[in-house]
């Protein structure tokens, strides 16, 4: 994991610092504003990465196309204007701005906007989204400029942003993401909501019915492959994809077949396999370091589904 602090009242300075994060830029206080009170915190781990950032004065923010990444800007307080890609969106904590990394941006903040950043991996948007597909695309993604944060699929991706951002935080090998298949997961999980909860320009193929031939073939392959393979870093997207089929279409043969989906059926073989081991363990073994190793990055959510499941908790297990 990367990870940069900074604070300084140097215009030259931020301008220097938030350029080597982000891009170089054009940085420009407001009318009778002299200086900026920066304080910026940049956490990466793989393609994501959360930055939180302050000016604490009245800017003008002008980047270059981004070429190679994707933000979405959340204020926590304040306003911005931003101009990008043929739009422009006043941002404020109910509407998040997105840029891709296609365009220039001019961008005001008002002063008193902190702002937390999710980054995104351009590389990482694209095979996501050929993943969700069943294919790649060969057009640009580009999502919408404004994001509305007050639905309910936004705000599930917005508290999935604030879990990363705590856990970058975390010291060196205190972090849930320090485990690479973890941190695989957590990576397409969270891009993959974001192209299902925010507009972008190939929304309409993620929103076509999916069909297939012979469904019931399909899923018998479908669980052969995650019942082979749940102890690795997989997602159902990595499921579609081997299968040459889009999620969608996956997700319609699941309930269709098994009144169940693909999520729950991955979770049910991964909840089995770390029943088998925790009954197993030898002595001094760690229910969290079991449920780590089976994919499970929420424990409390764990915990739960376990006990759904075998009616006893993972620590009663351990202890027979």
């Amino acid at each position: 994991m990367d990870a940069v602090t900074v604070r300084t009242d140097d215009v030259d300075r931020a301008r220097a610092e938030v350029g080597r994060v982000f891009c170089p830029h054009r940085l420009t206080p407001q009318a009778g504003v002299h200086s900026v009170q920066l304080r910026m915190a940049a956490r990466r781990a793989g393609g994501v990465g959360v930055i939180d950032l302050d000016y604490g004065q009245a800017v003008r923010i002008q980047p270059p196309a981004l070429e190679t990444f994707y933000l979405v800007q959340i204020p926590s307080a304040g306003s911005t204007m931003v101009r990008h890609a043929g739009q422009t969106v006043t941002s404020t904590p109910d509407v998040a701005s997105v840029l891709s990394p296609y365009d220039s941006s001019d961008m005001r903040w008002s002063e008193g906007s902190p702002h937390r950043i999710f980054y995104a991996d351009r590389r990482a948007v694209d095979r996501e989204l050929a993943r969700l597909l069943g294919h790649p695309v060969d057009d640009p993604v580009r999502l919408d400029v404004g994001m509305l944060m007050t639905t309910p699929t936004a705000r599930a991706w917005a508290r999935g942003v604030a879990f990363l951002a705590d856990e970058l935080s975390q010291p060196a090998d205190a972090s849930l993401f320090d485990h690479p298949q973890v941190a695989a997961r957590f990576e397409q999980g969270l891009i993959g909501k974001l192209l299902l909860a925010h507009r972008h320009s190939h929304s309409h193929l993620l929103a076509e019915p999916g069909q297939h031939a012979h469904p019931g073939r399909l899923v018998r392959r479908a669980c052969i492959l995650i019942s082979e393979h749940h102890g690795e870093a997989l997602t159902v997207g990595d499921v579609a994809e081997a299968l040459r089929v889009s999620v969608r279409t996956l997700q319609d043969c699941f309930r269709r077949e098994l009144q169940t989906t693909p999520t729950a059926y991955l979770r049910a073989c991964r909840l089995d396999a770390a029943h088998r081991t925790l009954r197993s363990a030898a002595p001094g073994a760690s229910v969290t370091a079991v449920a780590l190793q089976h994919g499970f990055v929420h424990l409390g959510r764990f915990a739960t589904e376990y006990r759904s499941r075998f009616g006893e908790t993972p620590s009663t297990t351990l202890r027979r």
